[in-house]
């Protein structure tokens, strides 16, 4: 660019020493013409050179956005992100065009991918009149996450069989995320609805989309989390405390965190709200049953080997996992060497917010009712798990919908992506 201005700057002065008076007369007739073209070619490259910008910012800010759609959400965080990105991009472009932007969310194929679209406008030399209204141009980019579906239901076991086994016309509902198994799923009567499902050996039955086979192992993710060794769970319970554990019929109970030695029993119309923290349940279950009501926020409960829960008859129950501290994220817990059956048969199980997590012991759903409806997301964490009767499991995973983090290793994996225009 700079070798053609000078080269129209040596003519020019040439045409000005000449005394010919063809030349000079030519040079009137032509030199405007001349003029315009060189001034229009040099305002021509620049427009090329900010529609190559403008479109690597495009493509850059469906990159920068995209991830966020393998979270299962609306779409915000990703059109934000996106946003944001471009935003400081067009900042530090001291000299360029005006740009206004769109961001949306588009299916391509069946899969939900991320489309920036931005118009920019310059104008031209002479006042905007060639072009006139100055230069148009657009930069359009659509970016899809390769990510991983989010890890939702693992069956830790790896030895024996119907480790996932849905029965009678039980259903697992978990419509945005992994269900995976790593030995074999068996569906007897009953249906498993996911995002995706996949097993180690064998998975048959009534099972959406069909499930992957031969699947890798998914190891432990909370393989560090030794509770065995928590010093709360070492103390042994005294007499006393065994003798003086809390069992009612009615009213309500405030619980702090803490040590629970003999469990808690509720029933009648009892309620029972667990304060924020960490419980413990030594040598005891956590009962709930008739009508009574049990109720957490920001609360994680851990269950020692002689320990489990029940929910049963028409009880309510509604969990909210820890917020911050080692176990945020986590809503239920077991050591390592219990090896209890979980049971969950409530008809008002409405709540379940946060990851459970008993590595070695069988969680069993029964009855006819809906578990977890209302939890915005669940993660279960089980050497086993059974569901029998005609119960529905909800595991739902907006995970934006709720301020109690979700632990690394499961739930949103990561993945990359790419764009497909």
């Amino acid at each position: 660019m700079m070798r053609a201005v000078a080269t129209l700057s040596n003519w020019l002065r040439r045409f000005g020493r000449a005394r010919d008076g063809s030349i000079a007369l030519k040079f009137a007739l032509l030199g405007p013409a001349i003029l315009l073209l060189g001034v229009g070619g040099i305002d021509l490259m620049a427009v090329n050179a900010a529609d190559t910008r403008l479109q690597a910012i495009a493509d850059s800010g469906a990159l920068a956005g995209a991830p966020s759609l393998a979270l299962a959400t609306d779409g915000d965080e990703a059109r934000e992100r996106a946003a944001a990105f471009v935003e400081a991009q067009l900042q530090e472009w001291t000299d360029g065009p005006s740009v206004s932007a769109t961001y949306e969310i588009v299916d391509r194929l069946g899969q939900r991918a991320l489309r920036v679209l931005l118009k920019g406008h310059r104008p031209s030399f002479f006042a905007s009149m060639l072009p006139p209204g100055g230069w148009n141009f657009n930069a359009e980019a659509v970016a899809s996450s390769v990510g991983l579906v989010p890890l939702c239901v693992l069956v830790t076991g790896d030895a024996g069989a119907r480790l996932l086994n849905v029965q009678d016309s039980g259903r697992m509902n978990a419509p945005a995320c992994l269900v995976h198994s790593n030995r074999d799923i068996l569906v007897e009567g009953g249906l498993i609805d996911a995002a995706s499902v996949q097993a180690v050996t064998t998975a048959r039955g009534m099972i959406s989309p069909s499930p992957s086979t031969g699947a890798a192992s998914i190891e432990d993710p909370f393989a560090n989390l030794d509770l065995d060794k928590h010093p709360q769970i070492g103390l042994l319970c005294t007499v006393s405390e065994l003798i003086n554990r809390i069992k009612v019929s009615t009213g309500v109970h405030y619980v702090p965190a803490g040590r629970h030695c003999g469990g808690i029993e509720a029933y009648g119309d009892a309620r029972v709200v667990l304060q924020a923290g960490e419980h413990f349940f030594l040598q005891g279950s956590l009962v709930v049953k008739e009508t009574a009501r049990l109720e957490g926020a920001d609360v994680v409960l851990f269950f020692d080997t002689a320990s489990s829960f029940d929910f049963t008859d028409s009880a309510m129950v509604s969990l909210d996992g820890r917020k911050s501290g080692p176990y945020a994220g986590l809503v239920m817990g077991s050591t390592r060497d219990n090896r209890q059956d979980f049971m969950i048969s409530a008809d008002n199980v409405e709540s379940l917010l946060g990851v459970l997590y008993v590595p070695n012991a069988r969680l069993i759903v029964d009855g006819d009712s809906d578990v977890a409806r209302d939890s915005a997301w669940t993660v279960i964490v089980a050497k086993a798990i059974q569901l029998k009767g005609s119960p529905s499991l909800f595991i739902n995973a907006n995970y934006r919908a709720s301020n109690v983090p979700v632990p690394a290793g499961v739930g949103p994996r990561a993945g990359g992506v790419r764009l497909i225009e």
